[in-house]
């Protein structure tokens, strides 16, 4: 079995999900702010999305025009919720 072989299942996946995602008003968005608004609210409101993680690219990625340092920001939210999840029950703080 080859690299394409391999790597079809899971691109598959990726294309249900994201064809699961998308709905009209995403699709017929027409300014790039709008696109991006419509795919935020998908991933928000889609049970098969990490809540955290889509709030995370919605708040740094998907927004006209990025924002300064977008890559930096993302990956240190990302840790942090890394590093909060990863804490044992007893040692988690709210907020």
């Amino acid at each position: 079995m080859d690299e394409d072989e391999k790597a079809a299942p899971e691109d598959a996946v990726a294309l249900d999900i994201i064809a699961a995602l998308a709905v009209p008003e995403v699709i017929a968005a027409d300014t790039p702010e709008a696109f991006l608004t419509g795919v935020a609210a998908a991933l928000k409101a889609s049970d098969d999305v990490d809540a955290d993680l889509a709030a995370i690219l919605s708040d740094h990625f998907l927004t006209v025009p990025p924002h300064d340092n977008v890559i930096a920001n993302a990956k240190a939210a990302i840790l942090l919720l890394a590093a909060e999840r990863a804490a044992p029950a007893g040692e988690q703080t709210d907020g």
